[in-house]
């Protein structure tokens, strides 16, 4: 078995579903599980929904659902699909439920996490029903499973955990038989329920960790993540042209570049693979012949994986909080009642630095900023920067690299560094600088460790004269 995850790019038109069904049925003898997004565009028409709604725009608000209704039912007669009225109807049904939601999200003072979420699910819910509706049509056995009946989760609204326990009896439930009978069931990703009944989200980019989760839980082979990339990249293509595919990378350095801001995975895809060795493998859906990046326990690769560094990630809109007390010298506690502060008010910390006298922290959710500097300023000084950026390199050969640190600073000599980090892992080096710098930075290190470094590496492989 295996589970195929879909992003909107990959479903967002007649033809990208129609290269859809065929990726499918090319998978077919596979027993696969199907997960997919919203259809591209449309998650975001519905947070702008939510966004319109506070500010009571109806006339805005009429208009966005419109344009969700035409863009699915476009969809759904570029694929010869008129005559589907129970496909249609889906849509209508459910445009309606957004409008009826949306007045009475109108009519209150605040829109509630609970009513975001209903909102939210509304994208993947059309197009669950849309390709299996569609796999139908090209002679699959599609059906529709609505998550919500196979993913239990807590009430935590837009960032939902799931309840392992009653999500493996329901996964055992409602999609192992319809394996057995031959059926590919087509499930929302992003969505789930909780025990109450109400709808939930894991947050975005959730599809992707729905897919982990179905498959740990189905105990498949591989979950194939489908994008329109050509798989996890040396760097980001839209400020490195030259940015490669990597061929293989280990779990550790996959999640170390999720979480530092790789936009290929989610940060969360990877951890339920991680704890059952399955393989994740990231394809595009635009060039289904190409092997994309395959993410095991323990790459090895040939010349890929002999290179120091696999990628270089970068973050941006970070917030550098220093705090600074002479308290802290030859103090004991003094760091763990800092971090209990940032814990009071759930502010998550990415990178910290710290001296004799003081602690460098970044964060990138500055929501609860003012009520923890206002704690802080009890018992120490706190100075707040905005607008820096994390720049991260990973690969596995960094640990057994002597000089890295030197090689990368001498790099970028003329460049200000705020902060300095090396992993606990030893696979990664991150480094806070202005957000300004972020292109400038890793073109050159890109040019440095792949570009070069690959020009090297040709180079001793070529017979001597």
């Amino acid at each position: 078995m295996i589970v195929m995850k879909f992003g909107g790019t990959s479903i967002g038109n007649a033809e990208a579903l129609h290269r859809v069904s065929e990726i499918i049925r090319s998978r077919k003898n596979r027993s696969p599980v199907i997960v997919v997004s919203a259809v591209s565009g449309i998650t975001d028409a519905l947070v702008s929904l939510v966004s319109t709604a506070r500010n009571r725009k109806s006339e805005s608000q009429e208009n966005t659902i419109r344009n969700i209704k035409s863009t699915h039912l476009n969809i759904i007669e570029s694929l010869g699909m008129n005559h589907r009225r129970d496909v249609k109807e889906i849509v209508e049904k459910t445009v309606e439920e957004l409008l009826q939601l949306m007045r009475t999200c109108s009519s209150d003072c605040e829109i509630s996490k609970k009513q975001r979420d209903e909102i939210l699910s509304k994208g993947e819910y059309m197009s669950s029903h849309l390709l299996a509706a569609y796999l139908q049509e090209r002679g699959l056995n599609g059906q529709m499973v609505d998550a919500r009946e196979v993913l239990a989760t807590t009430s935590d609204f837009g960032r939902a955990v799931p309840l392992f326990k009653e999500t493996q009896r329901q996964v055992n439930e409602q999609l192992l038989p319809r394996l057995r009978f031959g059926q590919l069931p087509v499930l929302q990703g992003f969505v789930g329920r909780d025990a109450q009944g109400s709808t939930t989200t894991l947050g975005r980019g959730g599809s992707d960790y729905s897919a982990t989760l179905f498959g740990v839980m189905l105990e498949v082979d591989e979950v194939e993540i489908w994008s329109d990339v050509d798989g996890v990249l040396t760097s980001d293509p839209s400020i490195v042209p030259n940015a490669r595919r990597i061929h293989s990378m280990s779990f550790q350095e996959a999640a170390e570049l999720a979480y530092f801001g790789a936009k290929v995975l989610h940060p969360a895809t990877l951890l339920p693979a991680i704890e059952r060795n399955i393989v994740v493998r990231v394809l595009n859906s635009k060039r289904p012949e190409d092997i994309g990046t395959r993410i095991v326990g323990n790459a090895t690769n040939g010349e890929q994986d002999r290179r120091i560094t696999k990628s270089i990630a970068y973050k941006e809109g970070l917030t550098v909080v220093t705090i600074t007390s002479s308290r802290m010298l030859m103090a004991f506690g003094f760091m763990a009642s800092v971090f209990k502060i940032f814990e009071k008010y759930q502010v998550a910390v990415d990178l910290v630095s710290t001296s004799e006298v003081s602690i460098s922290v970044t964060i990138d959710n500055s929501a609860r900023l003012y009520e923890v500097i206002a704690e802080l300023r009890e018992f120490a000084e706190v100075d707040v920067v905005n607008n820096k950026a994390i720049v991260c390199l990973v690969g596995e050969g960094m640990k057994d690299t002597p000089g890295m640190a030197g090689r990368i600073f001498h790099l970028l000599e003329d460049v200000q560094i705020h902060l300095i980090s090396q992993g606990a892992s030893e696979i990664n080096i991150s480094f806070v600088i202005d957000e300004e710098d972020i292109a400038k930075v890793v073109n050159r290190l890109h040019v440095h460790f792949f570009e070069i470094e690959r020009e090297h590496a040709v180079s001793e492989c070529l017979p001597s004269n």
